[in-house]
């Protein structure tokens, strides 16, 4: 090969440079429409949280909900939980709630008739589509509910508990919350199944029935690894979950942490179901036992998929309806399955924590000390209005 001419030696660098120009340009045309579409999502997303309120009307009970510091007021966005009310309104009536708030979403089943007599429930409806407003939704109940006080935002199928509660009254454990100024307090799911096929339509013992688990398949990431500051967690060995018996069955990673207990007032936003910024974390975990499975299971899941209203056009459920359609009696128990008893055998196996100083706020309350931040009384009642 001969000498390479003067000419093409000169022509090099102008090709090069040419090149890195269109490249570069590419690039910040790339970068450009990328901002463009967050802005318009940012617009829409603005202008949804708007319009959303408006659509909301009272059905029933009290439309002005009065909390203290040390009580909480349980809200919820129900579609179709005709099934869950009564166990769902025992449950909390049990553990303490001062009031109950449900959002009703389109229900077919009759679940706004099933509680518009109940003196300590307030029911509103809204129909906005849900694929477009299910965080919107759960988050103006929050905000709305929790001014000035706790707020517990859990589904219908979830019901809500702490470690060592029989012996910590909750308005004691919220004055605990309240002592070290935490805003916020993580949750695991639990996801409890039958001991026979999921697809067994099922009764009202339901509870009962579902009473299995199982620990098995967990991936687990550091707390305050996943969240890098945007929110603040003690070193007590609390973890974001993925996993569980969702992911042996049916290969979903579905994300099994949540903040369902808010102080909104202290800075935490409620961003969606699972996920909060700036909120100062509580030293303990508590447990969400999730009744997925109960009731007639394949006819919902069949549902969902239709409406593709889920996260990812409801691809989770579409894993869920393969492996039913594949297997008509599908069951999720096996001989390594767990029997539910208490909250505190979850804190034994690691699937929750209970830091020390937790422990040692039992231990106080076990010999008849308690503690309050008003002499016992808790602030003064702050209303809310429905």
């Amino acid at each position: 090969m001969g000498p390479t001419s003067a000419a093409q030696t000169g022509n090099r660098p102008r090709t090069v440079n040419k090149s890195k120009a269109q490249t570069a340009l590419r690039n910040y045309a790339a970068g450009a429409r990328r901002r463009l579409r967050a802005l318009a999502a940012n617009v829409r997303a603005q202008a949804h949280e708007l319009a959303f309120p408006p659509t909301v009307e009272w059905v029933s009970g009290s439309r002005r909900v009065g909390a203290a510091e040390d009580e909480f007021v349980v809200v919820c966005l129900v579609r179709d939980g005709a099934i869950y009310v009564p166990e769902f309104l025992r449950h909390y009536r049990e553990l303490g709630a001062k009031h109950i708030v449900l959002l009703d979403n389109g229900s077919t089943d009759g679940t706004p008739g099933l509680v518009t007599r109940e003196p300590d429930v307030t029911v509103m409806r809204t129909t906005v589509p849900y694929k477009i407003y299910k965080d919107i939704m759960k988050r103006w109940l929050v905000t709305r509910f929790g001014r000035h006080n706790w707020v517990l935002c859990v589904d219908i199928d979830e019901l809500f508990d702490y470690p060592f509660r029989r012996e910590i009254t909750a308005a004691n454990f919220l004055r605990y919350l309240n002592r070290y100024n935490f805003s916020a307090v993580v949750a695991q799911m639990l996801d409890l199944f039958p001991q026979g096929t999921i697809l067994d339509h099922s009764t009202q013992a339901w509870r009962a029935e579902h009473r299995f688990y199982s620990l098995r398949d967990l991936d687990r990431c550091p707390y305050s690894a996943f969240y890098k500051g945007r929110n603040t967690a003690p070193p007590v060995g609390l973890d974001v979950i993925r996993g569980g018996i969702r992911l042996s069955v049916f290969q979903v990673r579905a994300t099994l942490t949540k903040h369902p207990l808010l102080f909104p007032s202290r800075g935490v936003t409620y961003l969606q179901a699972h996920h909060v910024s700036s909120a100062r974390v509580a030293d303990l975990s508590g447990v969400l036992l999730h009744y997925k499975f109960v009731g007639d299971f394949a006819s919902y899941v069949r549902t969902v998929v239709k409406a593709e209203s889920f996260w990812m056009n409801s691809e989770e459920y579409k894993q869920y309806l393969r492996a039913i359609e594949t297997d008509p009696t599908l069951s999720l128990y096996s001989e390594t399955a767990l029997e539910f008893s208490t909250v505190e055998r979850l804190v034994d196996q690691g699937f929750l924590t209970a830091s020390d100083q937790f422990r040692a706020e039992i231990a106080r309350q076990r010999g008849g000390i308690s503690w309050s931040r008003h002499s016992g009384t808790g602030s003064t009642s702050n209303n809310a209005e429905a």
